[in-house]
């Protein structure tokens, strides 16, 4: 027999969090969460850096803190979750999941949230030549090595792109006892904040090379440095201009983009640019009763905007199926 739900969230990251909780307090009676990983709360169980909450709950939270306080008004409020559960597909009102308890089943819902997340840019998408050897990774996965499993994957450190996440990587893996050597940026200005470049490059004597392309990865089984090159404002390299960097490891923190394959499957309209799933003002997109919420739309700045939109797009999916 298929399970019936009022509204159904894919995504147990803070945008399908929010989204179910206003969800819930609007009246819902049937609110399902639906998340692919082993725990609630996304990418923040490894944000373990104070700075988030401060809009939402009026005070500096690590990532886990945030995500407890989500957590708590959850289970206060009764609202149903799975974990380790794939959406498969959807189709109109029907999702096929699949997990390792029930197998693949079908569940119905009265509408849809689709709050899938981002994903890291592959190294792939900035083209630098080297073989496929060991000690190359994206930031979020040393994010995830250091503050969840307590591995440092390296030594001798560079970090290429210099956003946010980039810098805080930059700072964490220094105090855990690496060597960064190195933030490499082909922009001719720090990808993050001003106080972050001061916090944590500054602060730590780590260099910052703006205006600067790798053009090549040096090593066989594993990584043992890499080129780079000075590059004009059209991205060209200048001549006589290389600079050899040894190392035994290198961060990639090159961008996010909206994960919006399972809507695209289901036919949803996605932005030919950026990916992210194209919503209205109310959130709704182009399939009747399914919306939209967070990152899965564009890369927002910051946690606190993707909960105020994910509250709202709760609200309005509750107005939705009390219209039905």
């Amino acid at each position: 027999m298929t399970k019936e739900y009022d509204i159904v969230i894919i995504g147990g990251g803070p945008a399908g969090l929010a989204a179910a909780i206003s969800s819930k307090e609007e009246g819902v009676d049937k609110v399902l969460i639906l998340e692919r990983e082993g725990q609630l709360g996304g990418v923040l169980n490894q944000c373990i850096h104070a700075g988030y909450g401060e809009r939402t709950f009026n005070e500096k939270l690590t990532g886990p803190e945030y995500v407890e306080n989500f957590i708590y008004k959850l289970k206060k409020l009764k609202i149903e979750y799975k974990l380790d559960t794939t959406v498969l597909n959807i189709s109109d009102t029907t999702l096929t999941l699949v997990n390792g308890e029930n197998g693949v089943t079908e569940i119905e819902a009265k509408a849809i949230i689709i709050a899938t997340g981002c994903r890291e840019k592959p190294r792939g998408i900035i083209n630098i030549p080297g073989n496929r050897m060991a000690g190359i990774y994206t930031a979020g996965t040393v994010q995830k090595f250091i503050n969840l499993e307590g591995y440092l994957p390296g030594k001798e450190v560079v970090i290429v792109g210099s956003g946010n996440v980039a810098l805080e990587m930059a700072k964490r893996m220094t105090l855990e006892g690496a060597k960064v050597k190195s933030v490499i940026e082909d922009m001719f200005y720090p990808d993050g904040s001003e106080k972050k470049v001061i916090e944590c490059l500054d602060d730590f004597n780590i260099p910052l090379k703006l205006g600067y392309s790798v053009v090549n990865l040096k090593g066989n089984d594993r990584v043992e440095g890499l080129t780079i090159t000075k590059i004009d404002n059209n991205k060209v390299p200048l001549k006589d201009t290389e600079e050899y960097i040894e190392c035994d490891t290198v961060v990639l923190s090159v961008g996010l983009f909206p994960d919006s394959s399972l809507a695209k499957e289901a036919g949803i309209k996605t932005h030919p640019l950026t990916g992210g799933i194209q919503v209205d003002k109310d959130m709704k997109t182009n399939i009747k009763g399914i919306f939209a919420c967070g990152n899965s739309l564009y890369i927002h700045e910051n946690v606190n905007y993707i909960t105020t939109e994910s509250y709202n797009t709760g609200k309005n999916a509750a107005k939705y199926i009390r219209n039905l």
